[in-house]
């Protein structure tokens, strides 16, 4: 067979040789973009005892976000309500304890003030989860609205049993 330019491209085409108009070739189909009234939140209780503060974290940062989604866009706020407690029996990994210090700050000259991990857990590790949790989450107002979801309980009890929490479970290494 000799291959003879006709000018037209589509006499070469097989489908519109055939005869086929059904095929979507050529067209574009519109990506999906999530809008705030789409979003479906769940709530899920995280039981922090004896979980790395880190790794603790970032999964709660992930549902915070929706990260786990198929719908899942940085720009929208599509995560769910993330529930966090026993915050006082949180594992903090190495000498992190003694040694890593938290800064704040009054806002007045000589005003900063510092702290241990190990103090702050011991006065209000309700903070240092949420601390680390928002540490993990954009600094706008987007951020703000995802911080928002987040309840952290240093003992086993919560308020929120009326949204019927799903436990959430994190799976760690053996430390």
């Amino acid at each position: 067979m000799s291959w003879v330019s006709t000018g037209r491209q589509d006499s070469l085409d097989p489908h519109i040789r055939a005869g086929n108009t059904d095929d979507r070739q050529g067209t574009t189909v519109p990506t999906y973009s999530p809008k705030a009234g789409d979003v479906t939140r769940k709530w899920y209780v995280i039981d922090a005892t004896d979980v790395v503060l880190g790794r603790l974290a970032v999964q709660a940062a992930g549902l915070l976000r929706g990260k786990g989604k198929p719908t899942y866009a940085p720009h929208v706020d599509g995560g769910d309500f993330v529930i966090i407690i026993n915050a006082d029996k949180v594992a903090i990994s190495g000498n992190k304890k003694q040694d890593k210090l938290i800064h704040h700050h009054s806002g007045h000259p000589g005003g900063l003030k510092s702290r241990t991990v190990g103090e702050v857990l011991a006065t209000r590790p309700d903070r240092l989860v949420e601390k680390a949790v928002k540490g993990m989450i954009p600094k706008n107002k987007l951020g703000n609205a995802i911080a928002g979801k987040l309840k952290v309980y240093a003992g086993p009890n919560h308020p929120h049993a009326a949204q019927q929490p799903v436990p959430f479970e994190i799976k760690q290494v053996a430390q």
